[in-house]
């Protein structure tokens, strides 16, 4: 979403990436509390897990591969932006009309098995109101794929931003990274 809102406020920014982001996200401040609680009682952990079931909607199985990951003790450790953002995000309010006059080209990745409707739905609205968009989306990944297919992901984001392949704005695409 800063990204997204960075683009509004310079005309520096030549292309965008955005992965699922939570445009259309729901009041999530009572799972808030309840992270915080757990933050409290020294279980930083079940924060973090609590956040990407309740709130992203990553199933169990995608979580148990995230723990397994390099990178998983320091999404442990900064669970607390979470929960800063979470009333931010709350507040955000989505501009179809506004949305329309960025020029800038985006390219839209979605996972296919992303189960929360709310990303879903910011994916679909951001493809029906941006005029120089391109939508990849990774089919069996849900909302991270950079860390399951990074190669590929990698990829996709190298070939949008230097102007190759399946990256060309106005495109709805479909298939792997």
């Amino acid at each position: 979403m800063c990204a997204l809102e960075a683009a509004f406020l310079t005309n520096k920014i030549s292309k965008l990436v955005l992965y699922e982001p939570p445009l259309q996200d729901l009041d999530h401040t009572a799972v808030a509390g309840r992270m915080e609680e757990m933050i409290r009682a020294g279980d930083r952990e079940q924060a973090l897990v609590t956040f990407l079931r309740e709130i992203v909607m990553v199933s169990p199985d995608e979580i148990a591969a995230m723990k397994r990951l390099a990178a998983w003790p320091s999404r442990v450790s900064g669970i607390d932006i979470q929960i800063r953002e979470i009333p931010a995000m709350s507040k955000y309010r989505f501009d179809a009309k506004r949305m329309r006059t960025l020029k800038t080209p985006t390219l839209l990745l979605a996972g296919s098995k992303t189960a929360s409707p709310q990303l879903k739905q910011a994916i679909n609205s951001l493809m029906d109101t941006l005029p120089k968009r391109t939508l990849v989306v990774s089919e069996g990944q849900e909302h991270n794929a950079m860390d399951k297919i990074p190669q590929q992901f990698a990829e996709t984001v190298t070939n949008f931003l230097r102007g190759r392949g399946r990256g060309e704005p106005g495109k709805r695409g479909n298939g792997d990274f």
